[in-house]
C-alpha cells in the first residue's frame, strides 16, 4: 500500500512540476527578490511579530542567493526643475555605463526585477523622461509605497519633483559571490564612482536583499523531497497506510534564512491514513 501511494505521489509531483513552470514562464518570471518576510503566504502583522508561530513546512530546500539588491535614490536640488530632471537623467545614465563595466546592473521592481538600460529607461521611468507624464496621484502613491517599504528592498520604480528635489528611484543589483560585507563594498564603491552632474548625488537606502533567479525551476526538487519523506512518515505503520498529500500544485514559496541563503518550499501538507 505505501509503495503504491509512494509511486502515485512522485507521479503527481513529476506532473505538477511542468505545469507550473510553464504557467510561470507565461508570466516571465525571472530573478526575484527575497525579503526576511516570506512573500508568497503573507500572514497579519500581529502574527508574524510571534516567532513560534512558522507556516513554513519541514522539507523544502535551503541554498544560497544568486545575487543581491540594494535600493538608491538619484536626486537633485538645483533650484530649476527643467534643471533637476536634467540632471538626474545625466547621472542615470552615467550610472548605466559604470554599471555595465563593472559587472552591475540597476533593476527595479517589488517582486521580480527588471533591468534598466540605455534603451528602456524612458519607459521604465516616464515622468524622467517627460514631465507631461507626471501627476499628483501617482506621486502621492510613490510617496506612501516609499513610506510602507521600510528599507527590505523592495521599490516603487518611478520619479518624482516635489518643487525643491526631483528623486529617481530604483536598485543596484549583484551577483552573490562571497559575504553580503563583500557585495555591500562593491555596491558603495559604485555609488561612491559614478559622477557627479551639477547638484546631483547618489543615496543609498535600508539594507541589502537577496535574489533567486526563477524559483520555479526547483519545484521538481522539493516535490521529490516531500514525496521522500511521506514514505518516511508512513513507514513506521505497517501494512495498510497510506498517505495523502495536498499543496503540491501550489506556487513555490521563499524567505530568506541567513544572510546569504533562502529556503524555498511548497505550502503542502500530508496525512498518514488506513
Amino acid at each position: 500500500m505505501i509503495e503504491r501511494t509512494l509511486s502515485r505521489l512522485v507521479a503527481l509531483a513529476m506532473l505538477a512540476a511542468p505545469l507550473q513552470v510553464s504557467a510561470q514562464e507565461d508570466e516571465g518570471m525571472g530573478e526575484v527578490i527575497v525579503t526576511a518576510t516570506r512573500r508568497s503566504e503573507r500572514l497579519p502583522s500581529v502574527m508574524t511579530s510571534l516567532p513560534y508561530l512558522d507556516r513554513r513546512p519541514a522539507i523544502g530546500l535551503r541554498r544560497a542567493a544568486d545575487g543581491v539588491v540594494r535600493r538608491i535614490e538619484i536626486g537633485s536640488d538645483s533650484r530649476s526643475e527643467d534643471m533637476r530632471r536634467s540632471e538626474v537623467q545625466a547621472m542615470l545614465l552615467a550610472a548605466l555605463d559604470r554599471a555595465s563595466r563593472e559587472g552591475l546592473s540597476l533593476v527595479t521592481g517589488e517582486l521580480e526585477v527588471k533591468e534598466v538600460t540605455r534603451e528602456n529607461w524612458r519607459a521604465l521611468f516616464p515622468a524622467l523622461a517627460s514631465p507631461s507624464t507626471t501627476s499628483d496621484d501617482e506621486d502621492d502613491d510613490d510617496s506612501q509605497d516609499d513610506d510602507e517599504d521600510e528599507g527590505n528592498g523592495k521599490v516603487q520604480p518611478g520619479f518624482e519633483d516635489d518643487g525643491s528635489t526631483a528623486t529617481a528611484r530604483l536598485m543596484i543589483k549583484a551577483k552573490l559571490t562571497g559575504t553580503i560585507d563583500e557585495a555591500q563594498r562593491k555596491v558603495s564603491a559604485f555609488v561612491q564612482s559614478v559622477p557627479a552632474t551639477g547638484r546631483s548625488e547618489i543615496r543609498q537606502l535600508g539594507t541589502m536583499a537577496l535574489t533567486i533567479v526563477n524559483p520555479e525551476q526547483y519545484r521538481e526538487e522539493i516535490n521529490a523531497r516531500i514525496a521522500r519523506s511521506a514514505l518516511q512518515a508512513a513507514s513506521p505503520y505497517g501494512p495498510g497506510y497510506g498517505v495523502e498529500v495536498t499543496g503540491l500544485d501550489r506556487a513555490i514559496a521563499w524567505a530568506q534564512v541567513s544572510n546569504t541563503e533562502v529556503y524555498l518550499y511548497i505550502p503542502y501538507a500530508y496525512t498518514v491514513r488506513r
